[in-house]
């Protein structure tokens, strides 16, 4: 039997739910085989109020985001391992993450400056040489104009929308998806159906990225040496992060099987009574907690 934080709405008909479904910032809580889960509001939108402002906000501040990422541009990542020649060619000078971060930024936001530009009848960017010109003004020229039609832009229907994926995202999209395959590059573009709720969606994943470059977000999701419990027995599992890169499960890279939080937590105890039951005392086969600083080695 279900049941909501906040009064359940009278008529279903016309309502459906927040498209940030369980990371919803005004969820509807439901109980399922005994388990309290988390569903997206119900909202004749795309994103109820809150998660409306809440995208609103991040496309205010992809702006300056965008200037912190660009300002990390020329420093390289540093290995704190020993040091190896293994060519004399020269360095890349710049900081390839930050580069790539920034042409995604400037893509994605210029591309719906255009659609909702379209639809609200304002005057139509240069998008061939906005996209071309990675730059602070062209990022804060279309954040505004978005911003201001928030709404506009998160109503908007699904269009073929071109966009840049990595191979192994691109080998997951539907067979018959259309595009252009750069192998040497190892990215694909292709063209996606994408309307208002998956322009809500991008634009906190933008966000995200751009906190995570600069440091204002948790670590990146880390192997979790508890053992998979489906037939495949993998034995590296890794946390699941939500929006805010917080731990929110694990998944397995084998067979795709994913942990909720609390499942992950039951498979910890299980695995360490089966450990117990065999008598093993060894260190190198403790298992962690969820919440153990494996970083530091310390539980």
């Amino acid at each position: 039997m279900p049941y909501w934080i906040h009064s359940a709405p009278d008529d279903l008909d016309d309502l459906r739910e927040c498209a940030r479904a369980d990371r919803c910032a005004d969820p509807r809580l439901e109980t399922v085989g005994g388990k309290t889960v988390r569903r997206g509001a119900f909202t004749p939108r795309a994103y109820c109020d809150s998660c409306r402002g809440i995208i609103e906000r991040a496309i205010r501040e992809l702006p300056a985001y965008w200037g912190r990422v660009y300002a990390t541009l020329g420093q390289r990542g540093q290995s704190a391992g020993p040091k190896v020649s293994i060519s004399k060619s020269a360095p890349i000078p710049i900081s390839l993450a930050a580069d790539e971060l920034l042409r995604d930024v400037a893509s994605v936001v210029v591309s719906w400056w255009e659609r909702v530009a379209t639809v609200a009848r304002l005057r139509l960017p240069d998008t061939g040489a906005s996209q071309r010109l990675v730059s602070y003004d062209t990022v804060r020229a279309a954040c505004s104009v978005l911003a201001a039609h928030v709404d506009a832009l998160l109503a908007l229907e699904a269009q073929p929308m071109m966009r840049s994926l990595s191979l192994r995202e691109a080998a997951d999209l539907p067979a018959g998806t259309t595009g252009l395959v750069h192998r040497s590059a190892e990215y694909a573009d292709v063209l996606l159906d994408l309307d208002g709720a998956d322009a809500g969606l991008e634009m906190l994943q933008l966000h995200y990225r751009c906190r995570r470059h600069v440091g204002e977000t948790s670590v990146s999701a880390r192997h979790l040496p508890t053992p998979c419990q489906s037939p495949c027995g993998y034995k590296q599992l890794y946390e699941v992060l939500n929006g805010d890169g917080e731990f929110d499960g694990a998944k397995c890279r084998q067979c795709g099987v994913v942990y909720t939080a609390q499942e992950y937590r039951d498979l910890v105890a299980a695995t360490g009574d089966m450990i117990r039951r065999a008598g093993v005392r060894r260190r190198s086969l403790a298992v962690p907690g969820y919440l153990d600083d494996t970083e530091a080695r310390r539980a």
